[in-house]
C-alpha cells in the first residue's frame, strides 16, 4: 500500500491491477473504517481510500468546509491518480459526497454504491442538531459526544462488542474537535440530491443496515424508487455502519454487484 499526500489530503493506494474501487468514509471517522474491505477487495481491484478533509490525516488549517469542497476533493483525487471508469462506494457522509460528485461529473464513474445514506438534505431539526453538536464540542463535551454518537452509529449488539466499540472510538479520538466541527458544517451545506436521482445513468447498489436509525431502510427505499438502474440490499444484524457490523454480508453484496461489470 502506498500513502500519497496531495492538496492536504491523505490517500491510500493499494495498487491492485484491477479496475479502480474508491471508498469514501462516514462522519466522524476516517478511511480506517474501510479496513474490513481493503484487503478483501484489493485482490481484484485497485482499491483507493482517503481521509476526508479535516479528518484522519487530511489536516486543515481553517476547518471550514462545504459539501462542495468535499465533492471537489473526491473529483480531484480521481484526477490526480488518473482514474477513469471508477467504481465508488460511499457510506453515510461518504454517500452524500459521492452523490454530489457524480452529479458534478458523471462521466468519471462506472458504478456507484450508496451505503447507509440518503439523498435528502437536513430538515430544520437536523440543522439545529448539527449546530448543537458544534456548540457542545466547543464547550468541551467531546467525550459525551463520542459516547452518545457511537450508540447511534451501530446497533445495540455491536455497541456492546468491545472490538467494534474500541475500533470506532480510536478512530474518532484521532480526529481533532475542529475537524469534526468542520465536517458538521459541510454536512449542513449539502444539497437535496433527490431531484437528480432519476438522471443517474450508471448502475447503483444501495446497501442499508436493517437497524440503521440515522438513515433508515425507508431512506434507502426512497432512493431505490428513483434511481433507474438500481438494486437494494438490506444488511442483517447491523445499524448505520453495516460494513463493520456485518462485514461478511456487506462484502458479499458488494462483491456480487461489482462482479457484473469486471
Amino acid at each position: 500500500m502506498k500513502e500519497i499526500y496531495f492538496n492536504n489530503l491523505k490517500i491510500s493506494d493499494y495498487e491492485g491491477s484491477g479496475k479502480p474501487l474508491v471508498f469514501i468514509h462516514a462522519f466522524p471517522l476516517s478511511s480506517e473504517m474501510w479496513n474490513p474491505q481493503t484487503e478483501y477487495f484489493s485482490s481484484k481491484f485497485r482499491v483507493i481510500t482517503y481521509d476526508v478533509r479535516g479528518l484522519g490525516k487530511s489536516k486543515s488549517e481553517h476547518n471550514q468546509f462545504t459539501m462542495e469542497t468535499y465533492a471537489n476533493d473526491l473529483l480531484s483525487v480521481l484526477n490526480h491518480l488518473n482514474l477513469e471508469d471508477v467504481f465508488a462506494c460511499g457510506l453515510s457522509m461518504g454517500g452524500y459526497i459521492l452523490q454530489r460528485a457524480y452529479i458534478k461529473k458523471p462521466e468519471s464513474f462506472k458504478a456507484l454504491v450508496l451505503a447507509d445514506t440518503r439523498s435528502e438534505r437536513d430538515d430544520n431539526n437536523g440543522l439545529i442538531n448539527r449546530s448543537n453538536v458544534i456548540e457542545n464540542l466547543k464547550a468541551g463535551k467531546r467525550k459525551q459526544f463520542i459516547s452518545e454518537f457511537l450508540q447511534k452509529l451501530v446497533n445495540k449488539k455491536s455497541y456492546e462488542n468491545p472490538l467494534i466499540r474500541n475500533f470506532l472510538e480510536n478512530i474518532i479520538e484521532g480526529n481533532s474537535t475542529e475537524g469534526i466541527c468542520g465536517a458538521q458544517l459541510a454536512l449542513a451545506t449539502r444539497i437535496n440530491a433527490t431531484e437528480y436521482l432519476r438522471d443517474f445513468k450508471v448502475p447503483v447498489l444501495i446497501l442499508v443496515g436493517e437497524n440503521d436509525i440515522l438513515t433508515p431502510v425507508s431512506s434507502a427505499e426512497s432512493m431505490k424508487s428513483r434511481i433507474p438502474e438500481s438494486e437494494m440490499k438490506i444488511i442483517k444484524n447491523s445499524g448505520h455502519l453495516s460494513n463493520i457490523e456485518n462485514t461478511e454480508e456487506f462484502n458479499r453484496c458488494l462483491s456480487e454487484f461489482l462482479e457484473k461489470f469486471v
